[in-house]
């Protein structure tokens, strides 16, 4: 089953559309400017493949984000299973 999730790299944050499949990060877009961001569209962009694996890999380095509240919402290690 495929999700979507706007995460934010807590150490640039830049901010990534990411598309999940069973929990692992199968897709991204990105990086986004703030002013881009709307949830409505989480499912239309044009995800690439070619840096989820990198993104899977620093999933820690991330928070899920929540663009209508502006703010990171937690630690994407801690929902990581597995």
């Amino acid at each position: 089953m495929k999700e979507y999730e706007f995460w934010r790299e807590r150490e640039t944050g830049e901010i990534w559309a990411i598309e999940l499949g069973d929990g692992a990060v199968v897709g991204c877009c990105g990086p986004f400017d703030h002013s881009e961001l709307e949830e409505r569209f989480l499912a239309a962009f044009d995800y690439d493949c070619g840096r989820a694996s990198w993104i899977e890999e620093h999933r820690g380095a991330f928070d899920l984000y929540d663009p209508v509240r502006g703010e990171s919402l937690e630690r994407l290690e801690a929902r990581h299973d597995a």
